[in-house]
């Protein structure tokens, strides 16, 4: 009869230490392209209630591919032709607000995301620290 040994640990090393860590340039620390579709993908939501509807109203796409794409900031604006009026009205909104300077109140709901982001990385900040 034998027995084997436990193998030792193995060390892992880190490739990035050395390397400071630097936020992509763009909207708070995110590409453009993502803050735009992290808007688009707000918005869809709001609409259709669910990323299944969503994405069965924009050609039967695939609600994971959806998800995916609007993570990344890979969404393609031209799916937005498949949707209804209604659908594409609430995303014009939601950018308008988002990105337009005339309304008030848009004012006001910017500032706040942008100070609910700047909260999540002084979170973020304090869970790596």
């Amino acid at each position: 009869m034998s027995v084997q040994k436990p193998l030792p640990p193995m060390a892992v090393q880190r490739l990035d230490e050395d390397r400071p860590h630097q936020p992509a340039p763009g909207f708070g620390g995110q590409v453009q392209s993502i803050a735009m579709t992290m808007i688009v993908k707000d918005a869809l939501l709001r609409h259709y209630g669910s990323f299944k509807a969503a994405a069965f109203y924009m050609g039967e796409m695939d609600q994971a591919q959806l998800t995916r794409d609007l993570d990344t900031g890979k969404f393609k604006f031209e799916r937005l032709e498949l949707c209804d009026l209604p659908a594409k009205a609430a995303v014009v909104r939601a950018l308008h607000e988002a990105f337009g300077n005339t309304d008030p109140k848009a004012q006001r709901r910017r500032l706040m995301r942008n100070l609910r982001r700047a909260v999540d990385e002084l979170d973020e900040a304090e869970d790596v620290a």
